[in-house]
Protein backbone atom coordinates (compact mmCIF):
# COMPACT_ATOMS: atom_id res chain seq x y z
CA UNK A 1 0.00 0.00 0.00
CA UNK A 2 1.39 3.34 -0.99
CA UNK A 3 2.11 6.00 1.60
CA UNK A 4 -0.46 8.44 0.11
CA UNK A 5 -3.17 5.76 0.23
CA UNK A 6 -2.35 4.98 3.86
CA UNK A 7 -2.50 8.69 4.79
CA UNK A 8 -5.97 9.14 3.23
CA UNK A 9 -7.34 6.15 5.15
CA UNK A 10 -6.00 7.55 8.43
CA UNK A 11 -7.64 10.94 7.75
CA UNK A 12 -10.99 9.30 7.00
CA UNK A 13 -10.84 7.35 10.26
CA UNK A 14 -10.12 10.54 12.20
CA UNK A 15 -12.75 12.71 10.47
CA UNK A 16 -15.70 10.31 10.68
CA UNK A 17 -16.00 10.47 14.54
CA UNK A 18 -15.47 14.25 14.48
CA UNK A 19 -18.32 14.67 12.00
CA UNK A 20 -20.56 12.46 14.13
CA UNK A 21 -19.71 14.46 17.25
CA UNK A 22 -20.35 17.76 15.49
CA UNK A 23 -23.87 16.90 14.22
CA UNK A 24 -25.82 17.81 17.42
CA UNK A 25 -24.91 21.49 17.42
CA UNK A 26 -25.53 21.76 13.67
CA UNK A 27 -29.03 20.41 14.31
CA UNK A 28 -29.45 22.84 17.24
CA UNK A 29 -28.43 25.77 15.05
CA UNK A 30 -30.86 24.69 12.33
CA UNK A 31 -33.58 24.28 14.97
CA UNK A 32 -33.14 27.81 16.33
CA UNK A 33 -33.31 29.18 12.76
CA UNK A 34 -36.57 27.28 12.27
CA UNK A 35 -37.90 28.81 15.52
CA UNK A 36 -37.17 32.30 14.21
CA UNK A 37 -39.29 31.50 11.14
CA UNK A 38 -42.11 29.83 13.08
CA UNK A 39 -41.44 26.47 11.42
CA UNK A 40 -42.54 24.42 14.43
CA UNK A 41 -42.36 21.02 12.73
CA UNK A 42 -38.81 21.82 11.68
CA UNK A 43 -38.01 22.86 15.25
CA UNK A 44 -39.25 19.53 16.63
CA UNK A 45 -37.24 17.53 14.07
CA UNK A 46 -33.98 19.44 14.54
CA UNK A 47 -34.14 19.75 18.32
CA UNK A 48 -35.00 16.06 18.66
CA UNK A 49 -31.91 15.24 16.57
CA UNK A 50 -29.79 17.59 18.70
CA UNK A 51 -31.08 16.00 21.93
CA UNK A 52 -30.24 12.57 20.56
CA UNK A 53 -26.66 13.73 20.01
CA UNK A 54 -26.41 15.72 23.27
CA UNK A 55 -29.24 15.51 25.79
CA UNK A 56 -27.70 17.78 28.44
CA UNK A 57 -28.60 21.49 28.43
CA UNK A 58 -25.84 23.92 29.26
CA UNK A 59 -25.42 27.71 29.18
CA UNK A 60 -21.80 27.12 28.12
CA UNK A 61 -21.89 24.00 25.96
CA UNK A 62 -18.71 23.32 24.01
CA UNK A 63 -19.11 22.51 20.33
CA UNK A 64 -15.55 22.19 18.97
CA UNK A 65 -12.28 23.85 19.73
CA UNK A 66 -12.92 26.97 21.84
CA UNK A 67 -16.52 27.50 20.51
CA UNK A 68 -19.27 27.50 23.19
CA UNK A 69 -23.03 28.02 22.80
CA UNK A 70 -26.09 28.58 25.01
CA UNK A 71 -27.66 25.12 24.52
CA UNK A 72 -31.35 24.64 25.46
CA UNK A 73 -33.00 22.28 22.94
CA UNK A 74 -35.84 21.24 25.30
CA UNK A 75 -36.96 24.87 25.56
CA UNK A 76 -37.39 25.30 21.80
CA UNK A 77 -38.94 21.89 21.28
CA UNK A 78 -41.40 22.64 24.11
CA UNK A 79 -42.37 25.92 22.43
CA UNK A 80 -42.84 24.07 19.14
CA UNK A 81 -45.02 21.39 20.78
CA UNK A 82 -47.12 24.14 22.40
CA UNK A 83 -47.74 25.83 19.05
CA UNK A 84 -48.54 22.47 17.42
CA UNK A 85 -51.17 21.65 20.06
CA UNK A 86 -49.13 18.83 21.67
CA UNK A 87 -49.52 20.14 25.20
CA UNK A 88 -48.40 17.08 27.16
CA UNK A 89 -45.10 16.91 25.22
CA UNK A 90 -44.67 20.66 25.70
CA UNK A 91 -45.12 20.35 29.49
CA UNK A 92 -42.61 17.51 29.58
CA UNK A 93 -39.96 19.56 27.75
CA UNK A 94 -40.61 22.68 29.86
CA UNK A 95 -39.97 20.58 32.97
CA UNK A 96 -36.59 19.54 31.55
CA UNK A 97 -35.34 22.88 30.27
CA UNK A 98 -33.43 25.37 32.38
CA UNK A 99 -34.10 28.45 30.27
CA UNK A 100 -34.25 29.96 26.79
CA UNK A 101 -31.29 30.07 24.45
CA UNK A 102 -30.21 33.03 22.38
CA UNK A 103 -33.74 33.41 20.93
CA UNK A 104 -36.07 34.23 23.83
CA UNK A 105 -39.64 33.11 23.02
CA UNK A 106 -41.06 33.71 26.50
CA UNK A 107 -40.47 32.84 30.15
CA UNK A 108 -40.64 29.17 31.15
CA UNK A 109 -43.28 29.79 33.84
CA UNK A 110 -45.52 31.67 31.44
CA UNK A 111 -45.14 29.03 28.73
CA UNK A 112 -45.79 26.24 31.26
CA UNK A 113 -48.98 27.89 32.51
CA UNK A 114 -50.16 28.38 28.96
CA UNK A 115 -49.49 24.73 28.07
CA UNK A 116 -51.30 23.46 31.19
CA UNK A 117 -54.28 25.75 30.56
CA UNK A 118 -54.49 24.57 26.93
CA UNK A 119 -54.24 20.93 28.04
CA UNK A 120 -56.96 21.39 30.66
CA UNK A 121 -59.22 23.10 28.15
CA UNK A 122 -58.69 20.35 25.59
CA UNK A 123 -59.53 17.66 28.15
CA UNK A 124 -62.70 19.40 29.39
CA UNK A 125 -66.00 17.82 28.42
CA UNK A 126 -67.53 19.49 25.37
CA UNK A 127 -70.53 21.66 26.20
CA UNK A 128 -73.94 20.22 25.57
CA UNK A 129 -75.48 21.55 22.38
CA UNK A 130 -77.98 24.29 22.96
CA UNK A 131 -81.57 23.26 22.30
CA UNK A 132 -82.94 24.33 19.00
CA UNK A 133 -85.09 27.36 19.68
CA UNK A 134 -88.70 27.13 18.71
CA UNK A 135 -89.37 29.65 16.04
CA UNK A 136 -92.45 31.71 16.92
CA UNK A 137 -95.08 32.15 14.32
CA UNK A 138 -94.59 35.45 12.55
CA UNK A 139 -97.02 38.10 13.60
CA UNK A 140 -98.31 40.13 10.73
CA UNK A 141 -98.36 43.74 11.96
CA UNK A 142 -101.56 45.60 11.56
CA UNK A 143 -100.86 48.63 9.40
CA UNK A 144 -101.23 51.85 11.31
CA UNK A 145 -103.99 54.06 10.03
CA UNK A 146 -102.69 56.84 7.86
CA UNK A 147 -103.89 60.12 9.35
CA UNK A 148 -105.70 62.27 6.90
CA UNK A 149 -104.31 65.73 6.44
CA UNK A 150 -106.52 68.36 8.05
CA UNK A 151 -108.40 70.39 5.55
CA UNK A 152 -107.36 74.04 5.34
CA UNK A 153 -109.98 76.72 5.56
CA UNK A 154 -110.35 78.37 2.12
CA UNK A 155 -111.60 81.56 3.76
CA UNK A 156 -108.47 81.73 5.92
CA UNK A 157 -106.27 81.24 2.87
CA UNK A 158 -108.09 84.13 1.18
CA UNK A 159 -107.48 86.33 4.25
CA UNK A 160 -103.78 85.49 4.14
CA UNK A 161 -103.53 86.38 0.45
CA UNK A 162 -105.36 89.65 1.08
CA UNK A 163 -102.98 90.47 3.95
CA UNK A 164 -99.97 89.85 1.70
CA UNK A 165 -101.45 92.08 -0.99
CA UNK A 166 -102.09 94.78 1.62
CA UNK A 167 -98.49 94.53 2.87
CA UNK A 168 -97.21 94.96 -0.69
CA UNK A 169 -99.36 98.13 -1.02
CA UNK A 170 -97.90 99.55 2.22
CA UNK A 171 -94.42 98.67 1.03
CA UNK A 172 -95.08 100.53 -2.21
CA UNK A 173 -96.18 103.58 -0.19
CA UNK A 174 -92.86 103.44 1.71
CA UNK A 175 -91.05 103.40 -1.62
CA UNK A 176 -92.98 106.47 -2.80
CA UNK A 177 -91.93 108.44 0.28
CA UNK A 178 -88.35 107.27 -0.33
CA UNK A 179 -88.08 105.30 2.93
CA UNK A 180 -86.24 102.36 1.35
CA UNK A 181 -83.12 103.13 3.39
CA UNK A 182 -84.90 102.71 6.73
CA UNK A 183 -84.36 99.50 8.71
CA UNK A 184 -88.12 99.06 9.01
CA UNK A 185 -88.42 98.94 5.22
CA UNK A 186 -85.93 96.07 4.98
CA UNK A 187 -87.71 94.27 7.81
CA UNK A 188 -91.02 94.68 6.00
CA UNK A 189 -89.53 93.39 2.75
CA UNK A 190 -88.15 90.30 4.52
CA UNK A 191 -91.48 89.69 6.22
CA UNK A 192 -93.37 89.80 2.89
CA UNK A 193 -90.93 87.32 1.35
CA UNK A 194 -91.36 85.02 4.35
CA UNK A 195 -95.16 85.31 4.09
CA UNK A 196 -95.13 84.35 0.40
CA UNK A 197 -92.92 81.35 1.10
CA UNK A 198 -95.05 80.30 4.07
CA UNK A 199 -98.29 80.52 2.06
CA UNK A 200 -96.86 78.27 -0.66
CA UNK A 201 -95.75 75.60 1.84
CA UNK A 202 -98.65 75.82 4.34
CA UNK A 203 -100.24 72.46 5.22
CA UNK A 204 -102.50 73.34 8.17
CA UNK A 205 -104.67 76.16 9.39
CA UNK A 206 -102.05 76.88 12.05
CA UNK A 207 -99.52 77.45 9.28
CA UNK A 208 -101.91 79.86 7.58
CA UNK A 209 -102.50 81.75 10.84
CA UNK A 210 -98.75 82.16 11.29
CA UNK A 211 -98.39 83.48 7.73
CA UNK A 212 -101.27 85.89 8.33
CA UNK A 213 -99.49 87.38 11.36
CA UNK A 214 -96.25 87.72 9.34
CA UNK A 215 -98.06 89.57 6.53
CA UNK A 216 -99.81 91.91 8.99
CA UNK A 217 -96.44 92.70 10.63
CA UNK A 218 -94.96 93.48 7.22
CA UNK A 219 -97.62 96.19 6.69
CA UNK A 220 -96.96 97.67 10.15
CA UNK A 221 -93.21 97.75 9.53
CA UNK A 222 -93.65 99.37 6.13
CA UNK A 223 -95.81 102.12 7.70
CA UNK A 224 -93.14 102.68 10.41
CA UNK A 225 -90.34 103.24 7.86
CA UNK A 226 -89.58 107.01 8.03
CA UNK A 227 -88.71 109.12 5.02
CA UNK A 228 -85.25 110.75 4.90
CA UNK A 229 -85.09 113.60 7.41
CA UNK A 230 -88.39 112.70 9.06
CA UNK A 231 -88.42 112.07 12.83
CA UNK A 232 -88.22 108.40 13.77
CA UNK A 233 -91.54 106.70 14.30
CA UNK A 234 -92.21 104.59 17.38
CA UNK A 235 -91.80 100.87 16.95
CA UNK A 236 -95.09 99.28 15.89
CA UNK A 237 -96.85 96.77 18.12
CA UNK A 238 -96.32 93.68 16.00
CA UNK A 239 -98.67 90.73 15.95
CA UNK A 240 -96.89 87.85 17.73
CA UNK A 241 -96.25 84.95 15.37
CA UNK A 242 -96.16 81.32 16.51
CA UNK A 243 -92.30 81.25 16.88
CA UNK A 244 -92.43 84.48 18.89
CA UNK A 245 -95.17 83.09 21.11
CA UNK A 246 -93.30 79.82 21.63
CA UNK A 247 -90.08 81.69 22.42
CA UNK A 248 -91.88 83.78 25.02
CA UNK A 249 -93.33 80.65 26.63
CA UNK A 250 -89.97 78.86 26.68
CA UNK A 251 -87.77 81.78 27.77
CA UNK A 252 -90.21 84.06 29.55
CA UNK A 253 -88.98 83.30 33.13
CA UNK A 254 -85.34 83.36 32.00
CA UNK A 255 -85.81 86.70 30.25
CA UNK A 256 -87.29 88.15 33.43
CA UNK A 257 -84.34 86.91 35.51
CA UNK A 258 -81.92 88.39 32.96
CA UNK A 259 -83.71 91.73 33.05
CA UNK A 260 -83.49 91.85 36.85
CA UNK A 261 -79.78 90.93 36.83
CA UNK A 262 -79.08 93.68 34.30
CA UNK A 263 -81.06 96.20 36.33
CA UNK A 264 -78.97 95.34 39.41
CA UNK A 265 -75.76 95.66 37.38
CA UNK A 266 -76.56 99.08 35.91
CA UNK A 267 -77.81 100.26 39.32
CA UNK A 268 -74.41 99.44 40.85
CA UNK A 269 -75.74 96.60 43.02
CA UNK A 270 -72.97 94.26 41.96
CA UNK A 271 -73.40 91.62 44.65
CA UNK A 272 -77.00 91.08 43.57
CA UNK A 273 -76.13 91.12 39.87
CA UNK A 274 -73.32 88.60 40.45
CA UNK A 275 -75.77 86.19 42.05
CA UNK A 276 -78.22 86.70 39.20
CA UNK A 277 -75.68 86.10 36.44
CA UNK A 278 -74.20 83.10 38.27
CA UNK A 279 -77.63 81.48 38.28
CA UNK A 280 -78.15 82.34 34.61
CA UNK A 281 -74.75 80.89 33.69
CA UNK A 282 -75.98 77.51 34.95
CA UNK A 283 -79.09 77.68 32.74
CA UNK A 284 -77.36 79.25 29.70
CA UNK A 285 -73.76 77.96 29.95
CA UNK A 286 -73.04 78.64 26.24
CA UNK A 287 -74.11 82.31 26.27
CA UNK A 288 -71.00 84.51 26.08
CA UNK A 289 -72.91 87.67 27.10
CA UNK A 290 -73.99 86.08 30.39
CA UNK A 291 -70.35 85.26 31.20
CA UNK A 292 -69.24 88.75 30.17
CA UNK A 293 -71.74 90.45 32.51
CA UNK A 294 -70.91 87.97 35.27
CA UNK A 295 -67.22 88.86 34.95
CA UNK A 296 -68.06 92.57 34.93
CA UNK A 297 -70.13 92.21 38.12
CA UNK A 298 -67.37 90.23 39.84
CA UNK A 299 -64.69 92.70 38.76
CA UNK A 300 -66.80 95.60 40.05
CA UNK A 301 -67.02 93.84 43.43
CA UNK A 302 -63.23 93.55 43.38
CA UNK A 303 -62.91 97.28 42.64
CA UNK A 304 -65.07 98.15 45.67
CA UNK A 305 -63.87 95.56 48.18
CA UNK A 306 -60.25 94.99 47.02
CA UNK A 307 -60.69 91.24 47.47
CA UNK A 308 -58.56 89.28 44.98
CA UNK A 309 -61.06 86.44 45.13
CA UNK A 310 -63.50 88.51 43.07
CA UNK A 311 -60.78 89.46 40.61
CA UNK A 312 -59.79 85.83 40.05
CA UNK A 313 -63.43 84.85 39.57
CA UNK A 314 -63.87 87.72 37.08
CA UNK A 315 -60.86 86.54 35.03
CA UNK A 316 -62.35 83.04 34.86
CA UNK A 317 -65.69 84.45 33.63
CA UNK A 318 -63.99 86.71 31.06
CA UNK A 319 -61.95 83.79 29.71
CA UNK A 320 -65.14 81.73 29.46
CA UNK A 321 -66.83 84.53 27.47
CA UNK A 322 -63.86 84.60 25.07
CA UNK A 323 -63.91 80.82 24.67
CA UNK A 324 -67.58 80.99 23.70
CA UNK A 325 -66.83 83.43 20.88
CA UNK A 326 -67.01 86.90 22.43
CA UNK A 327 -64.74 88.70 19.95
CA UNK A 328 -63.58 92.30 19.60
CA UNK A 329 -63.71 93.31 23.24
CA UNK A 330 -66.57 94.53 25.40
CA UNK A 331 -68.76 97.35 23.98
CA UNK A 332 -68.24 100.75 25.57
CA UNK A 333 -72.00 101.24 25.76
CA UNK A 334 -72.38 98.70 28.60
CA UNK A 335 -68.95 98.35 30.21
CA UNK A 336 -66.58 100.85 31.84
CA UNK A 337 -63.04 101.43 30.66
CA UNK A 338 -61.56 99.59 33.64
CA UNK A 339 -63.70 96.50 32.99
CA UNK A 340 -62.95 96.54 29.25
CA UNK A 341 -59.23 96.64 30.01
CA UNK A 342 -59.55 93.75 32.47
CA UNK A 343 -61.42 91.78 29.83
CA UNK A 344 -58.62 92.40 27.30
CA UNK A 345 -55.98 91.23 29.81
CA UNK A 346 -57.86 87.99 30.59
CA UNK A 347 -55.92 85.16 28.97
Amino acid sequence: MSRARLLSIVLMVLLVPAAAMASWYDDYDAGTNAARKGDWNGVVAKMSAAIKGNGKEDNHARTYGAIFINYHPYYYRGVAYLNLGKYEQAISDFEKTSGPGEVDLGGIDTLMQRAKAKLEASQAAPPEPAPTPVQPRPVVPTPAPVPTAPAMDPALRSRVQAAIDNANAHLKSAQQRKATGAPQYNQALQAIMSANTGLASAKTNDDLSNVLATAQNAALLADAAPAPGAPPTPAPALVPTKPVQATEIALGPTKERLRKALEKYFAGEFEESTRGFQSLSQDLPRNSWIWAFLGASQYSQYAFEADDTYKQAAMVSFRKAKQLGFKGGLPQKYFSKRIRKAFENAG
